[in-house]
This record gives C-alpha cells, sequence and structure tokens, in this order.
C-alpha cells in the first residue's frame, strides 16, 4: 500500500514538474515572439522615418535661431521632449561651444528650444495638432546664450525621439540680411516666392520679368517669374519669433536688367526698379501697408541690355508685430517715369536665387542700424 501511495505521489510530482515546464516555456516562447515583434515594429518605424531641415536662419531681429524641419517620411513624430539638439558654434571672443539644448513648452530661455508650430504649405496645422504628419514642417525656435559671434557659422544637429537625425549650419553675419528664393509658401492656394535670412542665393536661378512696355509707355509693373506668370514676385518672410521690426536704413541691391528694346532706357533717369513692404496675415489677408514705391534704382542709358547690380536705400520706420503667423512681404516692381522704351516692346527684369553670382552681385536686402 505505502508502495501505491508512493508511486502515485511521483506520477503526480511528475506530471506537476512536467505543467510547469511546458508553461515556462509556452511563457518564454511568448516573451521572445512580443519581444521579436516590438523590434520589428521599431526597425519598420525606424526605416519609415525621414526629417530634412530646410533651413536654418539665425534671426537678428530676436536673436533666435530658426529651423524649419521637413517630416519627409510616412512616420508621424511627436514626443519632442525626447528629441535631442545639439549646436556647435562659437561666440564673439572666439570661445567654442557644443550645448544639448532641452526642450520648453514656453518660450525658449537661455539654451533651449521650442516647437513653435506645425505647419502646411505655409498654414498652421489642422490635422493631429501636436504631430508632426508627413509632408508637414516644423518651426524650431532656440535660444543660445552666449549669443554667436558675428561673422561667424554654426552646425546644428537635430536628432527625433526614435534616433533619426539630420544636420544643418547656418551664418550669422553680424547685420540683417535677406535673400530672395525660388522656393515656394502657399497661403490659401497662391504661390509666394521665400524670403530668407542670412542665406545667400542656393538654387537655380529664376528670372522675374514684368509685362512689355509699349514705346512711350509710362507706368509701373509687378514683376512675375516668366516661365511661371501666375507667380508674381511676392516675397514673403515668416515672422514667427520675431516681435519688432527694428527702425534701420535698407539697402536694396536689384540684380537687374532691361532687355528687347535696345533704347531702353533712352533717357537717363527714367527706368527705375522699387519695392513695395507689407504685412501679409497668415489668411492672405493684408494686415498693413507700410511703404510703397521705395527704395528707386534707377538704370543708365549705357546699362541697357546688360545684366548689373543697382542699390537704393530706404529708411525703414520700425514695426511693432501684431501676430507672428504673419509675415513680412516685399513686392518687387519696374517703373517707367518718363518716356519708357524708345521703339517698343521692352522688358525690365530681376533675377534671384542665382548660385553662380557673387553675394555682392545678389538681389537681396541688408539692414543696418
Amino acid at each position: 500500500m505505502a508502495t501505491i501511495v508512493v508511486c502515485i505521489v511521483c506520477v503526480a510530482l511528475i506530471m506537476l514538474g512536467g505543467m510547469t515546464l511546458s508553461q515556462g516555456i509556452l511563457t518564454s516562447a511568448d516573451t521572445t515572439a512580443l519581444s521579436f515583434e516590438k523590434m520589428i515594429t521599431r526597425e519598420g518605424d525606424l526605416m519609415r522615418t525621414s526629417v530634412t531641415a530646410l533651413r536654418a536662419e539665425y534671426l537678428s531681429w530676436s536673436d533666435l535661431v530658426r529651423v524649419t524641419v521637413d517630416n519627409n517620411g510616412q512616420y508621424k513624430l511627436g514626443d519632442f521632449d525626447k528629441w535631442d539638439i545639439i549646436v556647435h558654434y562659437e561666440d564673439g571672443g572666439g570661445t567654442i561651444y557644443s550645448s544639448w539644448l532641452p526642450y520648453t513648452e514656453g518660450t525658449p530661455g537661455d539654451n533651449a528650444w521650442q516647437k513653435a508650430c506645425i505647419c502646411l504649405g505655409g498654414q498652421p496645422e489642422f490635422f493631429e495638432p501636436g504631430l508632426l504628419n508627413p509632408e508637414e514642417e516644423l518651426i524650431i525656435l532656440a535660444r543660445l546664450n552666449p549669443l554667436p559671434g558675428d561673422n561667424t557659422s554654426a552646425d546644428l544637429t537635430l536628432t527625433t525621439h526614435n534616433g533619426i537625425s539630420d544636420s544643418i549650419s547656418f551664418l550669422q553675419p553680424g547685420y540683417t540680411w535677406l535673400t530672395p528664393h525660388s522656393e515656394s509658401i502657399f497661403i490659401t492656394g497662391n504661390e509666394y516666392f521665400q524670403l530668407a535670412e542670412a542665406t545667400p542665393c542656393d538654387g537655380d536661378a529664376v528670372t522675374i520679368t514684368t509685362d512689355a512696355f509699349a514705346a512711350d509707355e509710362v507706368a509701373r509693373k509687378i514683376l512675375y517669374d516668366e516661365n511661371q506668370s501666375s507667380k508674381t514676385a511676392r516675397i514673403l518672410f515668416p515672422l514667427k519669433g520675431i516681435s519688432d521690426i527694428p527702425a534701420q536704413t535698407w539697402t536694396v541691391y536689384y540684380r537687374c536688367r532691361t532687355w528687347g528694346d535696345l533704347q531702353f532706357p533712352n533717357i537717363n533717369g527714367d527706368v527705375n526698379f522699387n519695392i513695395d513692404i507689407l504685412i501679409r496675415k497668415a489668411d492672405g489677408t493684408i494686415r498693413t501697408t507700410i511703404a510703397s514705391n521705395v527704395a528707386d534704382a534707377y538704370l543708365t542709358i549705357d546699362e541697357a541690355g546688360t545684366w548689373v547690380t543697382k542699390s537704393a536705400t530706404y529708411a525703414f520706420p520700425g514695426y511693432t508685430v501684431v501676430d507672428d503667423s504673419d509675415y513680412l512681404e516685399i513686392v518687387f516692381y519696374g517703373e517707367t517715369d518718363n518716356s519708357g522704351p524708345e521703339n517698343g516692346p521692352g522688358y525690365m527684369q530681376i533675377i534671384i536665387d542665382d548660385n553662380t553670382l557673387a553675394i555682392s552681385d545678389q538681389t537681396r536686402i541688408e539692414c543696418s542700424p
């Protein structure tokens, strides 16, 4: 009898041990499968993640660095507090810094950055607010202390929460320097050129032109892309991160020429290029016109038909930004004051974003106190 009891206990122990071992094996297999599934999911997320730093600008009107980041992958991005931003730069005394910047929800303090906005085609996001979806752009504002030194360059590297990185450089020339670029900003379906700070021409040249001036025609005409007539020479500079535009002397440089009639201009003091200065709201309407027909740069008879760089100044009165989602808008015009071309037709043209030109010959605006 005792032997039977012992046998029964042994059998029970064997069965219990086998079941425990089987359960352990199954649990281990489940854990391994879940870990493998997570690894596959993470690898898939990484393969679908791609970001490009499109532009980094040192904003001289606010002493902030503004970075535009494009989500050109297939994965929505968030967890911005887990992103890393490192800036390598030199201060005014020649000291080199490599600063890691933490994320902040509010206005960035010293050596910090914020998600200023997420937008699509120049418009604030409306789909899944707070997430950087594919094709959307993230605007980053960062504050450095000490500030980058005048006439220096810096490198910025950003890394997303899942480890995808991109790097970009920016300049701090020591003054305000605005350059029209061929890239587009879209507002309510309308296409505008882009104005960038401290960024020389970096694309294929675009010629913007007036409609033809008839013989002896006296008129002022807006310029437009000669290959896309619906894209007029309205150049936008986002005011995100800027609260005031100071009173300064603006020097406007035009890389320009007349074309068509060889006698255009046919008298000195007739043909000139000039600008309007506006503030445009994010909904496409105009908030205010600051100046019209200013910074007149005249061509001479001897310059007819030749590409030249002309300049003129304007005393900008200063402007307090009402809403930093607005844009500063510069509009380029060509004008005849007295007689127009001798025979006609004649055209007035400006070239922008021509990276083959020396900076001194590029169409641009420089501002000084």
